[in-house]
């Protein structure tokens, strides 16, 4: 289990934590950091001194327009590769997009590798499937 050490918003019904796992699925070793989290370079330098090769970053990018513009995809785009690259790991983030209930959400779901090249990213304000080679012979 994994809860946020930056919850987002101001007052939040989640109390922050320390922790920072790492989870093993056969000879994957990864982190998942939630939204926020992203933005720091402490948890993720943290899982990856525990040998996590990817990070998983679930986002809800689902704002009122005049918080959250196309550039906070650069903002968050900035943020995966400076995770990637500061720790040499992939970095796979699955955002929102969309407009739903008055927000909205240009969608800044995409898959960084450890040299901090964006080898996929999905089309803005819509859903999308991105697949990437990870295998012995791919970067990093």
């Amino acid at each position: 289990m994994y809860r946020k050490l930056h919850p987002a918003i101001n007052r939040s019904v989640y109390a922050p934590v320390r922790e920072t796992p790492v989870f093993h699925v056969g000879p994957l070793t990864f982190g998942i950091i939630i939204c926020n989290d992203s933005n720091f370079p402490e948890p993720a330098r943290r899982m990856a001194a525990c040998g996590a090769t990817v990070l998983f970053v679930p986002t809800n990018n689902g704002l009122p327009p005049a918080i959250g513009g196309p550039e906070l995809v650069d903002r968050t785009r900035e943020a995966d590769i400076a995770r990637a690259t500061e720790n040499g790991m992939w970095v796979i983030r699955a955002d929102v997009a969309g407009r739903a209930g008055g927000l909205v959400s240009h969608g800044s779901s995409a898959i960084v590798d450890p040299r901090g090249v964006v080898v996929q990213s999905a089309p803005e304000l819509s859903e999308g499937l991105l697949v990437a080679e990870m295998g012995p012979d791919s970067p990093g």
